[in-house]
């Protein structure tokens, strides 16, 4: 049996870090609406891999920096990414790291409730809504998740159990 370790200090904050400013990176076009949320697939990759490095304190002050830096409401992405945490490790615990039938069907819940979240707090705040396309990112994270996976597996190495 292998488990998975960090490949040096700080790499689970670092792969983290990479994502709040891959989420603010800013494009146009028709490629913009289906971009997934970088963060919310990062958390749940380390929920999947290394478990005992997730925690909800970690999601929640990513969520407060990606709260800062996109001028959204104070507290809003930091809800969602501790939601995101919690519910990837629970159900991550059911299943194995390399099933990615499992993984995708993880992904969709853990994605919708994340964007589900967004939409109550949003309403909330006297948000029209964008109809369909407002769901574009959960197939987009769908689409992307193999290639985001393998990239953040430079994050860590197996190490056997004994």
């Amino acid at each position: 049996m292998t488990d998975n370790i960090p490949r040096f200090t700080g790499a689970v904050w670092l792969s983290l870090l990479i994502s709040v400013g891959l989420n603010n990176l800013p494009l146009s076009g028709p490629w913009e609406i289906w971009l997934p949320d970088w963060v919310v697939l990062a958390l749940v990759h380390w929920a999947l891999v290394i478990r005992q490095k997730t925690s909800l304190f970690m999601a929640f002050v990513i969520g407060l920096m990606t709260d800062a830096m996109s001028s959204s409401l104070m507290g809003q992405h930091a809800f969602s990414y501790v939601m995101v945490a919690y519910f990837s490790v629970r159900l991550g615990l059911r299943m194995s790291p390399e099933a990615y039938l499992q993984q995708f069907a993880l992904l969709f819940i853990v994605v919708g409730i994340f964007m589900l979240a967004n939409l109550w707090i949003r309403s909330l705040t006297s948000y029209t809504g964008q109809g369909f396309n407002y769901w574009a990112p959960l197939v987009g994270s769908l689409v992307l998740w193999p290639f985001y996976h393998w990239f953040l597996g430079f994050f860590h190495s197996p190490r056997k159990l004994s």
